[in-house]
Order: structure tokens, then C-alpha cells, then sequence
């Protein structure tokens, strides 16, 4: 009888010893794996561009307005622009970015339904019509940085900055840094009323023109950039600005806030 009691007395101490052996253990796998389907937030997806990368043309572009040369085909292409200042995309436009070692080379194809123009010579006050513009800084750490422009006229605006805010005086003066420029049309232009679809513009802007800075870069240089659109729409409006930059004020100037671009080498 006494070992009886003993027995029964011993069970009831390994039942409550595993007990709490297994209230301090891990849940079991059902419920590891209802943890593991709960619905985790994912990051908010990237609307403007902070990084891109510049290729080798082996063959350069044929400036005529047309995106059907093998650099264009071959470059890595730009679409994520946005107003970042107010946190909205913008659609519709899509640029490249190639060089060698003559030049450097852009393109792009924008969406626009109202073709408005302004200018009729060289650094002209293009933005008061529909412009694409490119801001280059080769330097983070040096003040000097570019800016071009190009509108549906071909007319071209160009200027070599030595710091922000830098007086240039008359700008259409101002010695000509040798970009070109090609455009077509999805429509008419300056033609107020009637739907249009886009226009595309081919451009060159040779290494020359970054003279002040050191020229032309080396396969593995990274510089700022900024690739950025005034579109107009009825007469009226105002327009909308958009770069491929995360702006975090609506300046194009505001270099700080500039992608990175990477010059990539011939293959």
C-alpha cells in the first residue's frame, strides 16, 4: 500500500514537471505556421529614380527624332518620374542615357495631349512651353554642375553653372557649349483645340561642354542627375512638373536631392 501511494505520487510530479517544461517550449508548428501567413506591410514602391546606369554606345545615334537606333534599344531606360516634392507620379515619360567617347547622348518619349512651344533662338526662355530638361553634377562635392534643355521647336537652352544661384548675366550671350537637338512630332504644334499624343527628342551634348569639370568620365564615375519636364496643357493652366529625381522641393536646381548615375564601360 505505502508503495502504491509512492507510485501514484511519483506520476503526478512527471505529469507536473511536463507541464512546465512545455508552457517555457516553442509553440508548435501549426502555430508557427499561422504566424508566418499573417499579412506583412510591403515597402512603398519607388516613384522617381534614384539610381540608373549610363551605357557604352558602340554605334552613336542618328539624331532625327526617331528611337529606333541600337544604343537606344541597348540602354537601360528611365520611367519613374514624379512631382516627389508633393509625393505624386507622373506617367508618361520615358528617357536614355548613353555616351562614348565623343559624347554624351539622350533621348526620350513624353506623353503630352497639348504641344506647346515658346522660343525662337538658342537659350531662349524655353520654359514657358513644353521643355525636357537634364542636370548634370559631376562633382557631389564641388558647386559646379550643367543644365540643357530642348523643346518641340529644336531650339536648345544650355548653360555651365560654377555654383547655384550664379549670375550669367544675358544668357543668350552666354558661349555656346555645342549640345544638338532632334524632335518629332505626335501632333500639332502650338495648334490650341485638337488632341495630341507626344513627342520625342534626340539629343547630343558633347564632352566639351563639361570642360570646366574635367570632361569626359571614366567607366565606373558616378555623377548627379536630374532628367525633368515642364508640360503645358490648355492655354491657362499651369503646367506640370515632373523630374526623375526625388525632389523634395519643386526646384529643378536643388541638386542635393539629384539621382546617381553610373557610366558604364564598353563591353
Amino acid at each position: 500500500m505505502i508503495r502504491h501511494r509512492r507510485l501514484v505520487s511519483l506520476s503526478l510530479g512527471l505529469c507536473a514537471t511536463a507541464a512546465v517544461a512545455f508552457a517555457g517550449e516553442s509553440p508548435p508548428p501549426q502555430a508557427e505556421r499561422a504566424r508566418s501567413a499573417t499579412p506583412q506591410s510591403a515597402p512603398a514602391p519607388e516613384i522617381a529614380t534614384r539610381e540608373a546606369v549610363c551605357h557604352w554606345a558602340d554605334h552613336p545615334p542618328m539624331l532625327d527624332g526617331k528611337l529606333d537606333d541600337l544604343c537606344w534599344k541597348a540602354a537601360a531606360p528611365i520611367d519613374r518620374f514624379a512631382s516627389f516634392w508633393t509625393k505624386t507620379p507622373r506617367q508618361g515619360t520615358t528617357a536614355y542615357l548613353v555616351w562614348d567617347d565623343a559624347a554624351l547622348y539622350y533621348a526620350a518619349r513624353m506623353t503630352d495631349l497639348e504641344l506647346r512651344s515658346f522660343g525662337s533662338k538658342r537659350n531662349d526662355i524655353l520654359w514657358n512651353g513644353d521643355v525636357f530638361e537634364l542636370f548634370f553634377k559631376p562633382n557631389a562635392q564641388a558647386p559646379a554642375y550643367y543644365e540643357f534643355q530642348a523643346n518641340p521647336r529644336e531650339l536648345v537652352f544650355e548653360l555651365a553653372f560654377p555654383e547655384r544661384g550664379h549670375n550669367h548675366g544675358d544668357i543668350a550671350r552666354t558661349p555656346p557649349l555645342g549640345s544638338r537637338v532632334a524632335v518629332s512630332l505626335e501632333g500639332t504644334l502650338d495648334h490650341p483645340g485638337d488632341q495630341d499624343a507626344a513627342w520625342i527628342v534626340e539629343g547630343r551634348i558633347p564632352w566639351t561642354a563639361f570642360a570646366p569639370t574635367g570632361g569626359k568620365p571614366r567607366p565606373g564615375d558616378v555623377w548627379r542627375f536630374a532628367l525633368c519636364r515642364y508640360d503645358y496643357g490648355p492655354e491657362g493652366t499651369k503646367p506640370v512638373l515632373s523630374s526623375s529625381a526625388p525632389l523634395t522641393k519643386p526646384s529643378f536646381h536643388r541638386h542635393e536631392d539629384y539621382g546617381l548615375l553610373k557610366f558604364a564601360g564598353a563591353k
